[in-house]
């Protein structure tokens, strides 16, 4: 095929407008970083100016963040223990609830999905949630931050959907071989449906890592080995670098001021969940085709 001048010229102006658009979303993580590795005396040399990265780099303040004794380092490990065991139960319940609601001879399906649908509109509301919470004995436990979130109706609709969308034909003959309920779900109907397990479980992975307000509400000060990163961070945000009011000395050496350490505490913050991303690239792509073949 003969491309013109013109589409030459369009193709051109997509590239450009990609790399400034990949700059632009690049630039605040790099500076970030940046910020985090400056030493107080070069911050202050450089009269609190940055471009990307200072000329002698150090790591004091992640040595502080991540010292003996480190509740940051606690705290990433609830938010790593929530985010792996919040992630595999949600998805587990929500896809045997989605691949029952898509049986046609499952009685009175079309009710349990009126449900399900009044439930994404409507709400009980915080203070009946937290009612809830307290008879059930979850207050200032681990699981109130998992049991609560295990049912989404939302991912429950679209593993419907999807299931709905497999090829008939495979399922009919995996039936006649003899195949049970059980077994055509976790023998044909999830090793098909990789593309969209994969990305409901990032999705529900990315929100109970970010997830900090039903920690303030039902974990208190008293339980504080529970607390997670998210909620850590943001209690303590303008607490957690001072040994004089503004500058944190380590025998490591250097020294680094707030803004430093706060630099530093969100990059330990994202980068965890943010390298996530890459492993999960193919199963979006093999969604985009599956999706386009089915159109």
């Amino acid at each position: 095929m003969i491309r013109g001048k013109g589409d030459k010229i369009f193709e051109g102006v997509c590239i450009a407008l990609a790399v400034l658009l990949a700059i632009l979303c690049l630039y605040p993580l790099l500076y970030t970083f940046g910020v985090s590795i400056v030493s107080e005396a070069e911050w202050a040399g450089r009269n609190g100016i940055l471009i990307l990265f200072p000329t002698h780099p150090t790591f004091v303040a992640y040595q502080k963040i991540f010292g003996v004794g480190s509740y940051v380092l606690k705290a990433l490990g609830v938010s790593l223990l929530r985010a792996v065991v919040g992630t595999v139960t949600s998805v587990v319940i929500n896809a045997l609830v989605g691949y029952i609601l898509s049986r046609d001879n499952f009685p009175g399906k079309q009710i349990y999905i009126y449900f399900l649908l009044f439930t994404i509109f409507f709400s009980g509301g915080l203070i009946p949630n937290y009612l809830v919470n307290k008879e059930l004995n979850l207050l200032n436990n681990f699981w109130v931050m998992i049991l609560p979130n295990i049912v989404s109706a939302w991912n429950i609709l679209i593993f419907k959907q999807f299931f709905l969308g497999l090829p008939k034909e495979v399922e009919e003959a995996a039936i006649i071989d003899g195949i049970g309920e059980l077994g055509l779900f976790l023998r044909i109907v999830l090793p098909l449906s990789t593309p969209v397990v994969a990305s409901i479980g990032l999705f529900t992975m990315v929100g109970h890592w970010n997830s900090w307000f039903d920690v303030m509400i039902y974990i208190d000060q008293a339980h504080s080995q529970l607390w997670t990163l998210q909620y850590y961070i943001m209690i303590n945000f303008n607490n957690l670098s001072q040994v004089d009011s503004t500058v944190i000395d380590i025998n490591a050496g250097g020294s680094v001021n707030q803004l430093t350490t706060r630099m530093a505490l969100t990059i330990v913050g994202f980068v965890p969940i943010l390298c996530i991303y890459p492993f999960f690239q193919k199963f979006f792509k093999d969604g985009v085709y599956m999706g386009a073949v089915k159109g």
